[in-house]
């Protein structure tokens, strides 16, 4: 799966909806053995879904 992540910077950028800046939601979920922080852009001003990436993949801390 790592092959075609795309891997982002989370930053402010502006809507090309309306030009307003876009501040990163930042989420994190766990697939198998890894926990992956993902940045989802959302217009402010609209709602609208603009694009997600992945910050970081890191491996789950192991249970003891």
């Amino acid at each position: 799966m790592q092959d075609n992540l795309t891997y982002v910077e989370p930053k402010i950028i502006i809507s090309p909806y309306s030009g307003a800046p876009m501040r990163p939601q930042i989420r994190q979920r766990e697939m198998g053995n890894k926990i992956y922080t993902e940045a989802h852009w959302y217009c402010p001003d609209s709602g609208r879904f603009y694009k997600k990436g992945i910050v970081s993949v890191i491996d789950k801390p192991n249970k003891s």
